[in-house]
């Protein structure tokens, strides 16, 4: 990878990074006022709209704090807020703490909100894995190591007991995806693998109705009869756009037709109702969000630990948004990712602005480079 000098970056990168960051936030809270601000008998609610609002104000200071943070403290409170979000973990397990919903038990509620930890640990990992970079300097790199291991592992087991095996398989890609940046012993990966394969298949077998997502997914390529009805009612809502839309707020499918069509499949609502056009505008502005992105993340490309944690955000919020895309047009089986800055939901709004926060603060110019200890080589040898 070519080195690049921090001053040949373009003026507009991380303006273009903020703009499409900005533009996401505003198409999703159009869309969320859209897809619940009216049902069957034609109700106006703002209910849905106030809730999205009022995390989207506690996301924009958290952004504005976290942003002018010094790194070298946020790595330094990155293994007590791992512990707290494992903490948070276990204790959403609980019944009588945990809210269980649709057989899951995955928040918290409080009042009028509700809270998923699981949503945070996408961020808390890879930022423990960066912490524990710096700390395996001063000692051991085999115990950074045999940590960093068993974190990766343990995190996603615990969510996946939820159960919510996409966010695990999130949560560990993001954990695997660091430790590749930070030049984590390769015959460790391998290693790693080896034990996943035999643990997803045993979830498959432990909970069938995984598997039988898959299976229905792969017979109804054949015959658009055994789809599955939610992948039914996503198509149709995006086909009915065409290249135009019905117009915003017109969409007939999300009045109790197409399931979940404020969170998961929101994208199926912005097909019925941007059409083609808009559809293909929103995944320009995660491409463009992705490529300034890059060009931010490889301005730090020296410092490694910045350059791990950065890159690792950048993927993770941006290939969440992918996968959602792909379930929604039913290019992979369904499965209840939801789609970054676009779906209701104060957790993933919170955890997504929390990652942008960071990739911000990590690869923005240092008035002191010594003083906030910054590196220079591989922790993981």
């Amino acid at each position: 990878m070519t080195t690049l000098n921090p001053t040949s970056e373009k003026p507009l990168t991380r303006e273009g990074f903020l703009m499409a960051m900005i533009a996401l936030l505003g198409l999703g809270t159009m869309m969320v006022f859209s897809s619940t601000g009216a049902t069957r008998v034609l109700e106006l609610r703002t209910d849905y709209l106030l809730k999205h609002l009022t995390f989207l104000s506690l996301a924009g200071v958290m952004f504005f704090m976290v942003v002018n943070l010094p790194t070298r403290l946020i790595l330094k409170l990155a293994p007590w807020l791992y512990i707290a979000g494992l903490v948070l973990l276990a204790l959403v397990l609980i019944p009588g703490i945990g809210m269980k919903i649709n057989g899951a038990r995955r928040w918290f509620h409080l009042g009028p909100v509700s809270l998923q930890p699981s949503e945070f640990m996408k961020i808390l990992l890879p930022l423990f894995l960066a912490g524990m970079s710096r700390w395996s300097r001063e000692r051991t790199y085999t115990l950074a190591n045999g940590i960093a291991f068993i974190a990766i592992l343990v995190t996603p087991v615990m969510i996946a007991i939820e159960p919510d095996l996409g966010t695990a398989a999130i949560v560990f890609c993001m954990g695997s995806c660091y430790l590749f940046l930070a030049g984590f012993p390769l015959k460790l990966f391998v290693a790693g693998f080896s034990c996943i394969v035999p643990v997803l298949g045993g979830l498959m077998l432990y909970r069938p109705y995984q598997l039988k997502r898959v299976m229905d997914y792969v017979t109804a390529l054949g015959n658009w009869e055994n789809a599955q009805y939610q992948v039914k009612q996503s198509l149709l809502s995006i086909g009915s756009g065409g290249i135009w839309g019905i117009g915003p707020g017109r969409g007939l499918q999300k009045l109790s037709f197409l399931p979940e069509s404020h969170t998961d499949f929101v994208f199926a609502v912005i097909g019925e109702e941007l059409g083609l056009v808009g559809t293909l505008a929103t995944i320009s502005l995660w491409l463009l969000l992705f490529l300034c992105g890059i060009k931010l993340v490889l301005r730090v490309q020296q410092d490694r630990e910045r350059f791990a944690l950065a890159g690792t955000l950048l993927a993770g919020i941006v290939i969440q948004a992918a996968i959602n895309v792909c379930v929604v047009t039913s290019l992979v089986p369904p499965k209840g990712i939801s789609h970054p800055l676009l779906s209701y939901g104060g957790s993933n709004l919170l955890a997504t602005m929390l990652a942008f926060a960071l990739i911000v603060n990590l690869t923005q110019q240092q008035k002191n480079t010594h003083s906030d200890n910054q590196l220079h080589s591989t922790q993981f040898d």
